[in-house]
Protein backbone atom coordinates (compact mmCIF):
# COMPACT_ATOMS: atom_id res chain seq x y z
CA UNK A 1 0.00 0.00 0.00
CA UNK A 2 0.99 3.33 -0.91
CA UNK A 3 -0.08 6.38 1.65
CA UNK A 4 -0.22 9.59 0.78
CA UNK A 5 1.45 12.43 3.25
CA UNK A 6 1.08 15.76 1.13
CA UNK A 7 0.05 18.50 3.67
CA UNK A 8 -0.87 21.00 0.57
CA UNK A 9 -4.15 18.12 0.12
CA UNK A 10 -5.20 17.47 3.29
CA UNK A 11 -8.46 15.64 1.84
CA UNK A 12 -6.49 12.44 0.63
CA UNK A 13 -4.50 12.04 3.97
CA UNK A 14 -4.70 9.01 5.33
CA UNK A 15 -5.71 7.37 2.00
CA UNK A 16 -4.33 4.23 1.20
CA UNK A 17 -3.84 3.38 -2.30
CA UNK A 18 -3.09 0.13 -4.51
CA UNK A 19 -1.52 -0.25 -8.10
CA UNK A 20 -0.08 2.36 -10.05
CA UNK A 21 -1.42 6.44 -8.75
CA UNK A 22 0.82 9.37 -9.39
CA UNK A 23 0.33 11.04 -5.87
CA UNK A 24 0.62 14.86 -6.83
CA UNK A 25 0.38 17.98 -4.92
CA UNK A 26 -3.48 18.71 -5.39
CA UNK A 27 -4.89 14.94 -7.09
CA UNK A 28 -3.67 11.46 -7.22
CA UNK A 29 -3.94 10.19 -11.06
CA UNK A 30 -4.51 7.10 -12.11
CA UNK A 31 -5.03 4.69 -14.94
CA UNK A 32 -4.56 0.81 -13.93
CA UNK A 33 -7.35 -1.09 -13.88
CA UNK A 34 -8.43 -2.84 -10.50
CA UNK A 35 -6.34 -0.45 -9.10
CA UNK A 36 -7.93 1.53 -5.95
CA UNK A 37 -8.00 2.91 -2.44
CA UNK A 38 -9.40 2.91 0.81
CA UNK A 39 -9.97 4.93 3.96
CA UNK A 40 -11.80 5.51 7.17
CA UNK A 41 -14.38 7.94 7.57
CA UNK A 42 -17.45 9.27 9.83
CA UNK A 43 -20.78 10.34 9.26
CA UNK A 44 -23.47 9.46 7.21
CA UNK A 45 -22.85 10.63 3.75
CA UNK A 46 -19.38 10.19 1.36
CA UNK A 47 -19.09 12.44 -1.47
CA UNK A 48 -15.98 12.01 -3.80
CA UNK A 49 -14.30 14.84 -6.39
CA UNK A 50 -13.26 12.72 -9.49
CA UNK A 51 -12.48 13.83 -13.12
CA UNK A 52 -12.25 11.07 -15.67
CA UNK A 53 -14.59 8.41 -17.28
CA UNK A 54 -14.30 5.50 -15.23
CA UNK A 55 -16.28 2.56 -13.54
CA UNK A 56 -15.90 2.06 -10.22
CA UNK A 57 -16.88 -0.45 -7.43
CA UNK A 58 -17.55 1.05 -4.02
CA UNK A 59 -18.15 -1.02 -0.80
CA UNK A 60 -18.53 0.36 2.39
CA UNK A 61 -17.65 -1.48 5.76
CA UNK A 62 -19.50 -4.87 5.24
CA UNK A 63 -22.31 -4.11 2.53
CA UNK A 64 -22.49 -5.34 -0.98
CA UNK A 65 -20.45 -3.35 -3.42
CA UNK A 66 -22.20 -0.67 -5.44
CA UNK A 67 -21.05 0.52 -8.59
CA UNK A 68 -20.83 4.17 -9.80
CA UNK A 69 -19.50 5.66 -12.97
CA UNK A 70 -17.86 9.22 -13.25
CA UNK A 71 -16.38 11.11 -16.10
CA UNK A 72 -16.48 15.80 -16.12
CA UNK A 73 -14.73 16.95 -13.16
CA UNK A 74 -17.47 17.10 -10.32
CA UNK A 75 -18.74 15.95 -6.64
CA UNK A 76 -19.77 12.17 -6.89
CA UNK A 77 -22.47 11.31 -4.20
CA UNK A 78 -20.99 7.66 -3.49
CA UNK A 79 -22.93 7.15 -0.29
CA UNK A 80 -25.92 8.49 2.07
CA UNK A 81 -28.15 7.85 4.74
CA UNK A 82 -24.95 5.63 6.40
CA UNK A 83 -25.39 5.17 10.25
CA UNK A 84 -23.11 7.28 12.78
CA UNK A 85 -19.86 6.21 13.59
CA UNK A 86 -16.82 5.56 11.80
CA UNK A 87 -16.91 3.57 8.34
CA UNK A 88 -14.01 1.67 5.94
CA UNK A 89 -14.74 2.49 2.38
CA UNK A 90 -12.85 0.96 -0.57
CA UNK A 91 -13.18 1.83 -4.13
CA UNK A 92 -11.79 -0.29 -6.70
CA UNK A 93 -11.50 0.46 -10.58
CA UNK A 94 -13.13 -1.58 -12.97
CA UNK A 95 -12.24 -0.03 -16.26
CA UNK A 96 -8.96 0.37 -18.23
CA UNK A 97 -7.85 3.90 -19.24
CA UNK A 98 -6.61 3.98 -21.93
CA UNK A 99 -5.89 7.45 -22.98
CA UNK A 100 -5.36 10.46 -20.60
CA UNK A 101 -5.82 9.47 -16.71
CA UNK A 102 -8.45 9.62 -14.19
CA UNK A 103 -7.66 12.41 -11.19
CA UNK A 104 -8.90 12.15 -7.70
CA UNK A 105 -9.17 15.21 -6.11
CA UNK A 106 -10.96 14.99 -2.72
CA UNK A 107 -13.13 13.67 -0.44
CA UNK A 108 -15.45 14.48 1.76
CA UNK A 109 -15.76 14.08 4.74
CA UNK A 110 -11.74 13.89 5.26
CA UNK A 111 -10.11 10.33 5.97
CA UNK A 112 -9.55 9.22 9.78
CA UNK A 113 -6.14 8.24 10.40
CA UNK A 114 -5.96 4.21 10.33
CA UNK A 115 -3.02 1.95 11.46
CA UNK A 116 -1.25 0.10 9.37
CA UNK A 117 -0.65 -3.89 9.45
CA UNK A 118 2.90 -5.17 10.22
CA UNK A 119 1.49 -8.62 8.64
CA UNK A 120 3.43 -10.09 5.91
CA UNK A 121 1.33 -10.35 2.82
CA UNK A 122 1.79 -12.04 -0.38
CA UNK A 123 2.36 -9.25 -3.25
CA UNK A 124 1.17 -10.40 -6.85
CA UNK A 125 1.67 -8.20 -10.03
CA UNK A 126 -0.15 -9.44 -13.53
CA UNK A 127 1.50 -8.30 -16.44
CA UNK A 128 -0.12 -8.53 -19.97
CA UNK A 129 -3.04 -7.27 -22.43
CA UNK A 130 -6.18 -6.82 -22.95
CA UNK A 131 -6.79 -10.77 -21.37
CA UNK A 132 -5.23 -9.67 -17.94
CA UNK A 133 -7.37 -6.27 -17.94
CA UNK A 134 -10.68 -7.95 -17.84
CA UNK A 135 -11.56 -7.21 -21.13
CA UNK A 136 -15.64 -7.80 -21.91
CA UNK A 137 -15.59 -9.69 -19.29
CA UNK A 138 -18.95 -9.44 -18.33
CA UNK A 139 -20.57 -9.35 -21.82
CA UNK A 140 -23.56 -11.64 -22.06
CA UNK A 141 -21.73 -12.58 -25.54
CA UNK A 142 -18.83 -11.62 -28.14
CA UNK A 143 -20.83 -8.62 -29.91
CA UNK A 144 -23.23 -6.84 -27.19
CA UNK A 145 -21.94 -4.08 -25.15
CA UNK A 146 -18.63 -1.84 -25.30
CA UNK A 147 -15.17 -2.45 -23.98
CA UNK A 148 -16.39 0.39 -21.11
CA UNK A 149 -19.61 -1.19 -20.54
CA UNK A 150 -18.55 -4.98 -19.82
CA UNK A 151 -15.54 -4.72 -18.31
CA UNK A 152 -14.22 -5.25 -14.35
CA UNK A 153 -10.83 -5.94 -14.00
CA UNK A 154 -11.75 -6.27 -10.30
CA UNK A 155 -13.16 -10.09 -11.77
CA UNK A 156 -10.58 -10.88 -14.00
CA UNK A 157 -8.31 -13.99 -13.25
CA UNK A 158 -5.35 -11.52 -11.50
CA UNK A 159 -7.98 -9.78 -9.22
CA UNK A 160 -9.81 -13.07 -8.29
CA UNK A 161 -6.47 -15.76 -8.16
CA UNK A 162 -4.92 -12.67 -5.76
CA UNK A 163 -8.11 -13.01 -3.55
CA UNK A 164 -8.10 -16.56 -2.94
CA UNK A 165 -4.36 -16.08 -2.28
CA UNK A 166 -5.10 -13.17 -0.01
CA UNK A 167 -2.36 -11.40 -1.72
CA UNK A 168 -1.94 -7.69 -2.34
CA UNK A 169 -1.61 -6.83 -6.41
CA UNK A 170 -1.25 -4.74 -9.44
CA UNK A 171 -2.61 -4.69 -12.51
CA UNK A 172 -0.37 -3.48 -15.37
CA UNK A 173 -2.28 -4.16 -18.52
CA UNK A 174 -2.37 -2.76 -21.81
CA UNK A 175 -5.06 -3.63 -24.11
CA UNK A 176 -4.09 -4.27 -27.83
CA UNK A 177 0.19 -4.28 -26.69
CA UNK A 178 2.23 -6.85 -27.41
CA UNK A 179 5.89 -7.52 -26.31
CA UNK A 180 7.46 -6.74 -30.11
CA UNK A 181 4.97 -5.46 -31.92
CA UNK A 182 0.90 -4.42 -31.17
CA UNK A 183 -2.43 -5.78 -32.52
CA UNK A 184 -2.86 -3.94 -35.66
CA UNK A 185 0.64 -2.87 -35.29
CA UNK A 186 -1.64 0.67 -33.44
CA UNK A 187 0.81 2.95 -32.03
CA UNK A 188 3.50 0.70 -32.72
CA UNK A 189 6.02 2.79 -30.71
CA UNK A 190 3.76 1.62 -27.49
CA UNK A 191 4.18 -1.40 -26.61
CA UNK A 192 3.83 -3.20 -23.23
CA UNK A 193 7.71 -2.85 -22.67
CA UNK A 194 7.64 0.62 -23.71
CA UNK A 195 5.00 1.55 -21.69
CA UNK A 196 5.20 -0.82 -18.59
CA UNK A 197 7.91 1.72 -17.25
CA UNK A 198 5.72 4.54 -16.62
CA UNK A 199 3.26 5.27 -13.86
CA UNK A 200 0.27 6.29 -15.99
CA UNK A 201 0.31 3.91 -19.27
CA UNK A 202 -2.68 6.50 -20.78
CA UNK A 203 -0.37 9.48 -20.16
CA UNK A 204 3.10 7.97 -21.35
CA UNK A 205 2.42 8.81 -25.14
CA UNK A 206 1.36 12.05 -24.43
CA UNK A 207 4.96 13.11 -22.03
CA UNK A 208 2.78 12.98 -19.36
CA UNK A 209 3.52 10.70 -16.70
CA UNK A 210 6.19 10.49 -14.24
CA UNK A 211 8.31 7.12 -14.12
CA UNK A 212 7.28 4.50 -11.42
CA UNK A 213 8.97 4.00 -8.82
CA UNK A 214 9.35 0.42 -7.96
CA UNK A 215 10.24 0.84 -4.29
CA UNK A 216 6.65 1.20 -4.04
CA UNK A 217 5.68 -2.26 -4.19
CA UNK A 218 7.76 -5.59 -4.41
CA UNK A 219 5.92 -8.58 -5.67
CA UNK A 220 7.09 -12.14 -4.22
CA UNK A 221 5.30 -13.45 -7.90
CA UNK A 222 4.59 -11.95 -10.99
CA UNK A 223 2.63 -13.18 -13.58
CA UNK A 224 3.65 -12.27 -17.29
CA UNK A 225 0.59 -13.13 -20.20
CA UNK A 226 2.81 -11.56 -22.92
CA UNK A 227 2.43 -12.00 -26.84
CA UNK A 228 -1.38 -12.44 -27.51
CA UNK A 229 -1.24 -9.48 -29.66
CA UNK A 230 2.37 -10.42 -31.33
CA UNK A 231 0.96 -13.85 -32.76
CA UNK A 232 -2.56 -12.90 -33.53
CA UNK A 233 -4.17 -13.24 -36.80
CA UNK A 234 -2.66 -13.84 -40.08
CA UNK A 235 0.37 -11.99 -39.55
CA UNK A 236 3.14 -11.02 -39.98
CA UNK A 237 4.50 -12.21 -36.92
CA UNK A 238 7.67 -11.19 -35.12
CA UNK A 239 10.72 -13.10 -35.89
CA UNK A 240 10.24 -16.37 -33.21
CA UNK A 241 14.07 -14.86 -32.43
CA UNK A 242 13.46 -11.71 -31.54
CA UNK A 243 10.61 -12.32 -29.51
CA UNK A 244 12.37 -14.45 -27.32
CA UNK A 245 15.40 -12.12 -27.07
CA UNK A 246 12.66 -9.37 -25.94
CA UNK A 247 10.96 -11.74 -23.50
CA UNK A 248 14.26 -12.31 -22.28
CA UNK A 249 15.48 -8.69 -21.90
CA UNK A 250 11.75 -7.48 -20.16
CA UNK A 251 12.69 -10.57 -17.71
CA UNK A 252 16.04 -8.96 -16.79
CA UNK A 253 14.88 -5.00 -16.78
CA UNK A 254 11.91 -6.85 -14.17
CA UNK A 255 15.17 -8.63 -12.27
CA UNK A 256 16.85 -5.56 -11.74
CA UNK A 257 13.34 -3.84 -10.13
CA UNK A 258 12.54 -6.76 -8.06
CA UNK A 259 15.39 -8.84 -6.41
CA UNK A 260 13.81 -12.20 -5.23
CA UNK A 261 10.47 -12.62 -7.50
CA UNK A 262 9.33 -15.79 -9.34
CA UNK A 263 8.36 -15.28 -12.45
CA UNK A 264 5.05 -17.34 -13.88
CA UNK A 265 4.66 -17.08 -17.99
CA UNK A 266 1.13 -17.61 -19.03
CA UNK A 267 0.38 -18.88 -22.43
CA UNK A 268 -2.70 -20.04 -24.07
CA UNK A 269 -3.82 -20.84 -28.06
CA UNK A 270 -3.44 -18.24 -30.06
CA UNK A 271 -6.16 -18.23 -33.47
CA UNK A 272 -5.34 -19.03 -35.95
CA UNK A 273 -2.02 -20.29 -35.58
CA UNK A 274 -0.88 -21.69 -32.50
CA UNK A 275 2.39 -19.98 -31.91
CA UNK A 276 2.50 -18.64 -28.31
CA UNK A 277 2.57 -21.76 -26.26
CA UNK A 278 6.02 -23.17 -28.36
CA UNK A 279 7.39 -19.66 -28.17
CA UNK A 280 6.81 -19.21 -24.43
CA UNK A 281 8.76 -22.66 -24.04
CA UNK A 282 11.45 -21.37 -26.17
CA UNK A 283 11.63 -18.60 -23.56
CA UNK A 284 11.60 -20.87 -20.65
CA UNK A 285 14.23 -23.08 -22.09
CA UNK A 286 16.16 -19.94 -23.03
CA UNK A 287 16.35 -18.72 -19.61
CA UNK A 288 17.05 -21.77 -18.05
CA UNK A 289 19.99 -21.89 -19.79
CA UNK A 290 20.93 -18.96 -18.61
CA UNK A 291 20.63 -20.09 -15.13
CA UNK A 292 17.57 -18.88 -14.00
CA UNK A 293 15.48 -20.82 -11.90
CA UNK A 294 13.17 -18.06 -10.79
CA UNK A 295 10.81 -19.20 -13.51
CA UNK A 296 8.22 -21.38 -14.96
CA UNK A 297 5.15 -21.99 -17.62
CA UNK A 298 1.97 -22.36 -17.04
CA UNK A 299 -0.62 -23.46 -19.99
CA UNK A 300 -4.52 -21.71 -19.55
CA UNK A 301 -7.03 -23.30 -21.75
CA UNK A 302 -9.33 -21.19 -23.29
CA UNK A 303 -11.49 -22.55 -26.29
CA UNK A 304 -15.05 -20.74 -27.52
CA UNK A 305 -14.68 -17.21 -25.50
CA UNK A 306 -17.70 -15.51 -25.23
CA UNK A 307 -16.65 -12.77 -23.36
CA UNK A 308 -16.63 -8.97 -25.41
CA UNK A 309 -15.10 -9.65 -29.21
CA UNK A 310 -14.20 -13.10 -28.11
CA UNK A 311 -11.85 -12.11 -24.88
CA UNK A 312 -12.38 -14.27 -21.79
CA UNK A 313 -15.84 -14.14 -20.05
CA UNK A 314 -16.32 -13.79 -16.11
CA UNK A 315 -16.64 -17.97 -16.26
CA UNK A 316 -12.87 -18.12 -18.14
CA UNK A 317 -11.66 -15.86 -15.95
CA UNK A 318 -12.43 -17.84 -12.91
CA UNK A 319 -11.48 -21.00 -14.33
CA UNK A 320 -8.27 -19.44 -15.62
CA UNK A 321 -7.66 -17.70 -11.77
CA UNK A 322 -8.50 -21.52 -10.25
CA UNK A 323 -5.48 -22.83 -12.45
CA UNK A 324 -3.59 -20.58 -11.27
CA UNK A 325 -4.36 -20.36 -7.55
CA UNK A 326 -3.50 -24.22 -7.67
CA UNK A 327 -0.17 -23.64 -9.40
CA UNK A 328 0.99 -20.81 -6.96
CA UNK A 329 -0.06 -22.39 -3.57
CA UNK A 330 2.11 -25.75 -4.78
CA UNK A 331 5.05 -23.20 -5.24
CA UNK A 332 4.40 -21.54 -2.07
CA UNK A 333 3.98 -24.59 -0.47
CA UNK A 334 7.03 -25.65 -1.55
CA UNK A 335 9.03 -22.80 -1.13
CA UNK A 336 7.34 -22.19 2.36
CA UNK A 337 7.42 -18.27 1.15
CA UNK A 338 4.24 -17.62 4.34
CA UNK A 339 2.88 -19.81 6.53
CA UNK A 340 -0.55 -18.33 4.95
CA UNK A 341 -2.14 -22.12 3.90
Amino acid sequence: MMQKNDDSEKSLLNVNFFGRWDLGNSAARVCAPGSGFSFLFEGPSLALQIEGEARFWLKIDNGEPVEFVTRERKWYQAAQNLQDGVHQALIQKMTETEFQSISLFQIQPQPLPQKSSEEPVLKMEFIGDSYTVGFGNMAKDPVTGTAFSTTDATRSYGALAAKKLGAEFQINAYSGRGLVQNYGNVAPNWTIPKLYPYTLGGEAPLHNSPLWDFSQFSPDIVCLFLGINDWQGEGPHPDAGAFDSAYSHFLDSLRSHYDNAFFLLLSTDVYPQNYLPERVESVLAREKARGNSDISHLFLATPRNSGLDFHPNFQRHQEIANVLFQKIECFLRKKKLFNVF
